[in-house]
Parts: C-alpha cells; sequence; structure tokens
C-alpha cells in the first residue's frame, strides 16, 4: 500500500523500481513483492489531488479529527523516564533514543551494534503527515522501519505498526532505523520513489531503543515492576501476547508488521479487528492453475465496517476484505461496502495500486452484519472478465482490513477458506 500518486511519466520523474542507494540500476525483482512497475508523480503533487478525489464526507472526518498540538515526548525525555525506569535492572543493556525527521534518508541513523538473537523493544511517539491540509496524520509505529546490517547483507526490515514493537537480531550487526509511507520496494529497505519525493514528507518520530540482555519479555516483565512510561511498557506486553496468536501458515505482506488486527480464534478461525491502521495477511498456495472452474469459498461475518461512506474514493478508502493474487501481480479483492452496490467493480483509488487491484463489491449495507455468511466467486470468469490479463495461476490468498484513512473501527471474523476445482479446493482455513 502507497500513499503516492501515480500518473504517466514526466521528465521529473526517475522510474518505478529504482533504487536511490546505488547509483547503479536496481537488480531487485519489484514484481514479485507486490509493487507497482509506473511512473508516478511526487507525493506533494498528490497532496494537491487529493481534496479533488476524496469529497466533503471525507474531509468532515478529518476536520474533526487533528491531534492535539505539541502532544510528542521529546526523545531524549522519553529516555531520562526509560533510564531512571531501568535502575538496577541488569536485563537492560542500554538505551538510546532517537529522533526522525523528514531530512534523515532512510538507514542513515544507527543505534549501536546487535549480536545475533539479541532483542531491542522500540518505544514510539510523534506523527507523520500524509495530509496535513486535511487532518490526516499516522501513528509513528505504521512509518518506523529497523533491520540490522551485517557483514554479508542486510536483515529483513521490521516495522512495529503499533507504537511499541520489538526486534530479534537474525545476525550480528549495526541496528539501523529509516522511515517509510509506502516507500520501500523490497523487504530489505530499498526505495522506489525519488529522494527528493521522499525528503518532501512532513512530520516527525521520537523514540527509543531498549536493547537487552537476555529476553525482551522478562526485562520487560522487569520494568514493569517498577513502573511505566505513558503506559507504553505495559502496551507491548500486550503486543507480544497478541502476536503469538498470529495465525499458522500466514505472513504479514512486507511493507506492513503485525498490527496485531488478524488473530488466531477459538475454532480455528480468524479474527480481524483494526482501528486506524492497516494490515494485509498472506496465504501462499500450492498449484492453483488458472482454469476454467477454479472457485474461491469462503464463509465470514462482518460486525462492523471502518468506514460510512463510498470506499472508492481515496480519502474514504477504509474496508473489509479477501483477495487472491494472480502470478501476473495483479489482484481481485472482494470487499463488504457501507453504501456501493453489490457487483461494482473499480479500481483501487490509491495511487500506486491502481496499476495492479481490482476491487469487486461482494456485499453491501449494515442489514447482514453479524450474519454469518457463505461466499463463492468463479476466478476464472472474474480474472477474464474483470483483468483480463496473462496470468496463469493463483499464487496467494489475502486478508485486508484498512482503517488508515478515517480512522474508524472494522471488525470481521473468516471462518472458512478454501480454493480450487470443485472436490478438489485447497483448504486454506
Amino acid at each position: 500500500m502507497s500513499l503516492h500518486e501515480n500518473s504517466t511519466p514526466t521528465a521529473d520523474v526517475q522510474p518505478a523500481g529504482a533504487c536511490v542507494t546505488s547509483p547503479a540500476a536496481c537488480a531487485h525483482d519489484h514484481g514479485q513483492h507486490g509493487l507497482i512497475n509506473a511512473g508516478r508523480r511526487q507525493w506533494v503533487k498528490g497532496l494537491v489531488a487529493a481534496p479533488l478525489l476524496a469529497g466533503p464526507c471525507a474531509l468532515a472526518y478529518a476536520d474533526r479529527q487533528s491531534p492535539a498540538p505539541d502532544s510528542c515526548a521529546s526523545a531524549a525525555a522519553l529516555a531520562s523516564r526509560f533510564a531512571r525506569l531501568a535502575e538496577g535492572i541488569a536485563a537492560v543493556a542500554r538505551i538510546e533514543h532517537f529522533t526522525i525527521t523528514p531530512a534523515n534518508l532512510p538507514w542513515s541513523q544507527t543505534l549501536g551494534a546487535l549480536e545475533a538473537g539479541q532483542q531491542v523493544s522500540f518505544f514510539l511517539d510523534g506523527l507523520w503527515w500524509f495530509s496535513k491540509d486535511h487532518g490526516r496524520w499516522l501513528e509513528p509505529g505504521f512509518v518506523f522501519f529497523a533491520r540490522v546490517a551485517g557483514h554479508t547483507g542486510n536483515s529483513a526490515i521490521h516495522n512495529c505498526m503499533q507504537n511499541t514493537g520489538t526486534l530479534t537480531a537474525d545476525r550480528g550487526g549495526s541496528l539501523q532505523i529509516a522511515r517509510s509511507v509506502g516507500e520501500f520496494a523490497s523487504p530489505q529497505g530499498e526505495l522506489w520513489v525519488p529522494v527528493e519525493q521522499y525528503l518532501a514528507a512532513q512530520g516527525q518520530v521520537e523514540g527509543v531503543a531498549v536493547v537487552w540482555n537476555g529476553e525482551a519479555q522478562e526485562g520487560l516483565l522487569a520494568l514493569s515492576a517498577q513502573g511505566d512510561v505513558n503506559g507504553m511498557v505495559r502496551a507491548e506486553l500486550q503486543r507480544m501476547r497478541q502476536a503469538r496468536l498470529m495465525p499458522a501458515g500466514w505472513n504479514n505482506f512486507f511493507a506492513f508488521g503485525d498490527g496485531g488486527i488478524f488473530t488466531e480464534a477459538p475454532g480455528g478461525d480468524i479474527a480481524c479487528e483494526t482501528h486506524k491502521n492497516v494490515g494485509i495477511l498472506q496465504y501462499p498456495l500450492a498449484d492453483q492453475p488458472l482454469r476454467p472452474g477454479l472457485q474461491l469459498d469462503w464463509r465470514w461475518v462482518v460486525d462492523r465496517l471502518p468506514s460510512t461512506v463510498p470506499e472508492d474514493q481515496l480519502l474514504n478508502h477504509d474496508y473489509l476484505s479477501i483477495a487472491v493474487e494472480f502470478d501476473d501481480g495483479q489482484d481481485i479483492t472482494y470487499m463488504w461496502s457501507s453504501s456501493l452496490p453489490v457487483g461494482k467493480v473499480f479500481r483501487c483509488p490509491i495511487p500506486g495500486w491502481d496499476a495492479v487491484e481490482t476491487h469487486v463489491v461482494q456485499r453491501s449495507g449494515v442489514s447482514e452484519l453479524g450474519v454469518e455468511l457463505n461466499e463463492r466467486r468463479d476466478l476464472f470468469d472474474d480474472y477474464g472478465r474483470i483483468v483480463g490479463g496473462k496470468a496463469t495461476r493463483v499464487v496467494r490468498v489475502w486478508l485486508i482490513a484498512n482503517s488508515l484513512f478515517m480512522r474508524q473501527h472494522g471488525r470481521c471474523a473468516y471462518r472458512r477458506i478454501a480454493i480450487g476445482q470443485s472436490g478438489r479446493q485447497q483448504v486454506v482455513l
């Protein structure tokens, strides 16, 4: 998911997929990660178009959701409070503090060395704007990333999603930090946007990194026994408990961390709850050729929708859905809309994703909220009729939940998912 505007390439646009961290052409296959190989305008130009795309309903939400001014604690002040809390606790190896501003290029800030297997917990404050004129901002945990740079390469990027998080080093090396709003092209954290676009952002992240001796959870429990800092220690302990409930066999899309949106519920269901965040959960499929008769079946119950206005507008685009990804990089996502008619088909209004994602309204309105419903789609027919590309296989099933734009609350549960030919389906859930 990227919040940058897409358009026909112009002279001031660097081709998508070019890595600004190297003067050479990028060798990474960005397509395999679900990114878009298309030209994009600078994000600052995208802001100009936002009010035209959003409409009055979304702007009304924005007007009443401006964050409190000067509510952000400085990194130094947070670090001082953590240091007092950690006095006499051997589990704390060191405490680092940091500030990320728009001027900081990715991975230019380091927080010392980590040994393989060592854990570090992050505690974040601040906010990041994606449309300041319309009062739309992101939590610091959504934009904050970390990785470990070792002698033989870099780890995959780690995104907290929530305003606390813990990283376990998969190698020895330097702990590096960065920020991104959908601007990374790969799991290693290279940019796909031009440097000038990246530097045009607005916002600030204040943070503390607590590096541990031994298990992070034990250290957090020791800190919690002494007190807390703005409820952050308790929040991280709670996040750790939620993380253990990740549904087996599923993984998060690389650009987003685990926001605690999807959890394994009793009976094997997948519960979904989103509030001012976004998540894409992916399940890799066994060989599923795109042939006549290929079906997607699922059973779900949707209790609450994160939008009350049409979701085909950019700043209203909060929704719950199940999707399939094809081997040509396209995906079709079947959503429950608050007000769009059943059967409506539209390309994703998010610039960048409009090149690969098509939405189909499967259900609409509120009359069936709370009702368990069985669904079926003929994927061969849908792909030919809606996309019409050159795909030969379905490669992943996705679950999508988004409430970033209007910061409302959505809740649903998936109780069965299967894909394949009739009588020979792969059971995903």
